[in-house]
Parts: structure tokens; sequence; C-alpha cells
């Protein structure tokens, strides 16, 4: 990694995910030496693209995602179905964006009166 300070360079090296501390700082000019002498390997070229996924794996990721979402459908269609036999929880939703609604208003309104 090049760069033109040296903190950025070794916070890079000690970066767990990276080198994990197993490399060291090198000044440019013996990196260049270097590289002419076979010491050190070129930088790999960045890729600024996301690699394509194959189909298949676009495939098994949608299925999974429908799944989940049949499951937390069921989960909602479970709990909405205990919350229909009782009405308070349905009361107290309407009270709480009634409350939520009013907030908004007064801030708007609070707003554009110091403005």
């Amino acid at each position: 990694m090049s760069s033109t300070r040296r903190f950025s360079v070794q916070r890079h090296i000690d970066n767990y995910n990276i080198h994990n501390g197993l490399a060291q700082v090198v000044p440019f000019v013996e990196y260049s030496v270097g590289r002419r002498e076979g010491k050190y390997q070129p930088q790999k070229v960045p890729q600024f693209t996301k690699p394509k996924a194959l189909f298949l794996d676009n495939i098994l990721d949608k299925i999974a995602a429908e799944v989940e979402n049949q499951i937390v459908k069921d989960i909602a269609k479970r709990i909405y179905d205990d919350f229909s036999t009782d009405q308070k929880p349905f009361d107290d939703l309407k009270t709480l964006a009634k409350l939520s609604i009013y907030n908004k208003n007064f801030y708007k309104i609070f707003k554009a009166s110091i403005s």
C-alpha cells in the first residue's frame, strides 16, 4: 500500500482482516529498488466493480429471501390472530399513532415559527 502518511500504512498493516501485523513499513525509494530486484511483488490492480454472481447463487439467494419472508408473514399472522381477540393493543397503537402525528405537526409548526 502506498501512502504519504506512515500511520495510515501502519494502521493498514495492523488490521486483522488485511495483514494482521505481518508486514512492514517500507519507504518508497526502498520499495522501488526492491521491486526492480524482485524483493516485492507488484500491487494488484484494484477492481472497482462487483464480480458477477453465478446464476445458481442468485437463485439460491432469492429462494432464501422468500423463505425468510414467508416465515415473517407466518409469525406476523400468528401475532395478529392473537391480537384480534383483544382490542386493547389496537387501541394503544391508535393512540400512539395519533400522538406521533400530533408531535410531528407540532414540530413543523414550531420550526416554522422560529425561522
